[in-house]
């Protein structure tokens, strides 16, 4: 059986495209996924992925107990930021100045490669990318990159005036090296080849990050009358579009608003929440889709003007309102517009309103418990059981 090596710079439940690619490709390849352990909201959802993959290999980096490499490749980090005012092509150091985990991945890439022989190494973020292309290399075996988010576009929290030439170098001499390239949105793949090159024989593909159509139960009624509304990411912060729904509440209180994440309480004192507003605790995903069920509106709510990856991306509580089959009133992000448009059904509407008043005319009829089941069942021509198949006939 032929042998994978994912990479990540993640945790296992922060990186939830990855579960989901090595779950379904578990059964045709011997999988091994390098990825990090932190001490923090995903350890537990991290174990639970784990003891459902017993046939999966997984080498987790704790940071805390790997101290030396830590700190080495802390310092690795920022001397590699002082030389990147001076030198800013070469691979190593865009790589290096990027992100603190990209030397310590190569630590534990060059052990691996000592014990074990793969055939391909499927890189699953930026920070990932320089293990990737030294073991493909070192080892002449394929090398997959998987674009999530297009990284270039995404916002800037250090070294910003060199840090966006970094990611354009770490990606497109990246891509020159691939045999595969996959993307989590058709917004992402047109961006990417406007800027990247690729070989002539690299095969590259749309795979959206969706979810398995089980994991969705079938829409049920609403007893109470009242229009539910449901936003959730891992955060409930700044930065998000959440103002609005803030606002909105204050004005309909007919209208019951959900909203899941861990909660930023400094984000949380500077805003008045209505009593119409419930906060709820990050949720397990099975926990969270059956949730999903008896809710009415998804609120794909992104602040455009944040970065341009927002602006492409299909994020995954897009996907996952659609798949329960709840009605999206969604901020006009190209992502967003692209997928809704390219649907043969009507899954929602792109919002040129405030979101209060696009609640308030809102018709009822969208909301039925008939129309949430035929969307909950349309949906299923994009779960992950299809999507994956694209996934399969790259690696076949």
């Amino acid at each position: 059986m032929k042998s994978l090596l994912f990479i990540s710079t993640s945790s296992l439940a922060a990186n939830p495209r990855l579960v989901k690619e090595f779950e379904a490709l578990k059964t045709d390849f011997t999988c091994h996924v390098l990825c990090f352990k932190h001490q923090d909201w995903t350890l537990s959802l991290s174990e639970v992925i784990k003891a459902r993959n017993p046939e999966v290999c997984f080498i987790e980096i704790e940071r805390k107990t790997s101290v030396i490499q830590t700190v080495v490749s802390k310092l690795a980090h920022k001397f590699a930021i002082l030389c990147n005012k001076y030198i800013q092509e070469n691979f190593k150091i865009c790589a290096f100045a990027n992100n603190d985990k990209a030397l310590q991945l190569w630590f534990a890439t060059k052990a691996l490669q000592k014990q074990s022989n793969y055939n391909k190494v499927i890189a699953h973020n930026l920070g990932a990318f320089y293990a990737a292309v030294k073991i493909s290399a070192k080892k002449d075996i394929g090398l997959q990159l998987d674009i999530e988010d297009y990284y270039p576009g995404e916002a800037l929290y250090f070294n910003k005036k060199l840090e966006v030439r970094n990611r354009m170098q770490l990606m497109s001499q990246s891509f020159l090296k691939a045999d595969t390239i996959t993307y989590a949105s058709v917004g992402i793949e047109l961006e990417c080849k406007k800027h990247f090159k690729v070989g002539l024989n690299t095969a590259q593909r749309t795979i959206i990050n969706a979810f398995n159509a089980e994991d969705f139960v079938e829409p049920k009624e609403n007893p109470s009358g009242k229009i539910k509304c449901v936003w959730f990411s891992q955060h409930i912060g700044p930065n998000r579009g959440l103002e609005q729904v803030f606002d909105a509440a204050k004005t309909l209180g007919h209208i019951e608003f959900h909203m899941i994440g861990n909660p930023n309480q400094d984000f949380l004192n500077t805003v008045d929440l209505s009593t119409n507003v419930t906060l709820h605790d990050i949720m397990k995903q099975d926990v969270l889709h059956e949730f999903l069920s008896r809710m009415d509106v998804g609120l794909a709510l992104e602040n455009v003007s944040a970065d341009l990856n927002r602006d492409i991306c299909l994020t995954n509580k897009f996907l996952a309102y659609a798949q329960a089959g709840l009605y999206i009133l969604a901020t006009p992000t190209f992502g967003q517009n692209q997928f809704i448009e390219s649907l043969t059904y009507e899954t929602g509407l792109i919002m040129k309103k405030a979101l209060a008043k696009s609640l308030q005319q809102l018709e009822k009829n969208k909301l039925s418990t008939s129309a949430k089941r035929n969307r909950w069942q349309n949906a299923k021509v994009f779960s992950w059981e299809n999507e994956q198949i694209k996934l399969k006939e790259l690696m076949s």
